[in-house]
């Protein structure tokens, strides 16, 4: 088993996945493979050899080496990117099938992108995505969702979007199923269902999605397919402005403010002056 590989950052227009803080940065067209030999020394240095001779756990390593994993003064995007890469395509070639190259792949993909490192290449990063979620990468299949639900790089395909989007939910992936109650609630892209749309939260919750519970209380605070309750309302905000959903945070505030504004004010008695 290869080591676990860190993955790259993604957006979307519900919200943003943070899996790695990272600062984009120029790219190089033209990138020196052989610059690990001059940036590195000792062991290091013997894992750059390594990989140039088409090792995959030492362009594992080296992808995360330049992607600041291991020393953040090492940092480089372009060389990140170029082994990320490199090492997706070997194990397309070689038909590897370890997990950790389907995060290769996705990763390579979000290069493409977010044009980390490299030129930005919508169509580029879809073929990676691709490849990715075919061997049952859910974060991938979430982001064809999105991808094709904004067009990007490809023709807006809502049949598509949701497609990807259900597939992500039965790979077991918590955003997707947020992001597919929503769909379910908003009943714009299929027949409402505002009970399948509380059950998939609910999962979610289960499995401590703090957006999952920001939505779910928002069902309780509106009394929406379930008993109105604004003390589990509040309770689900807590819980997802401890993880710094800000959304949830005013939420848990507003309700706060009411409930102070609602109390009954105790009557002091004005002082007898003598």
């Amino acid at each position: 088993m290869l080591t676990n590989l860190h993955r790259l950052p993604i957006t979307c227009f519900v919200y943003a996945t943070l899996l790695m803080a990272i600062t984009p940065v120029a790219f190089a067209e033209n990138i020196n493979p052989n610059q690990c030999k001059k940036d590195l020394t000792g062991n290091l240095k013997q894992l750059c050899i390594k990989a140039l001779k088409d090792d995959p756990e030492a362009q594992l390593q080296m992808g995360r080496l330049y992607a600041g994993h291991i020393d953040p003064e090492l940092t480089n995007f372009q060389q990140s990117f170029y082994w990320h890469r490199r090492l997706a395509r070997l194990a397309v070639h070689l038909k590897l099938t370890d997990p950790v190259y389907s995060e290769t792949m996705y990763n390579t993909g979000v290069f493409y992108a977010d044009g980390l490192g490299t030129q930005q290449n919508h169509k580029k990063a879809l073929y990676w995505f691709k490849k990715a979620a075919e061997r049952g990468d859910n974060i991938a299949m979430f982001r064809l969702a999105i991808i094709y639900s904004e067009g990007l790089g490809v023709t807006t395909d809502i049949n598509e979007s949701l497609d990807w989007l259900k597939r992500a939910v039965v790979a077991g992936n918590l955003d997707a199923k947020v992001l597919l109650a929503q769909v379910y609630s908003e009943g714009k892209l299929v027949s409402q269902d505002n009970a399948l749309a509380i059950k998939l939260l609910r999962e979610a919750v289960d499995e401590n999605s703090p957006t999952a519970h920001f939505a779910l209380g928002n069902f309780y605070l509106h009394g929406i397919e379930v008993e109105k309750s604004q003390l589990t309302a509040k309770n689900l905000f807590s819980n997802a402005c401890r993880a710094n959903v800000l959304e949830a945070c005013r939420a848990y505030y507003d309700i706060d403010i009411q409930e102070e504004e609602m109390a009954p004010s105790s009557s002091v008695p004005t002082p007898i002056l003598h």
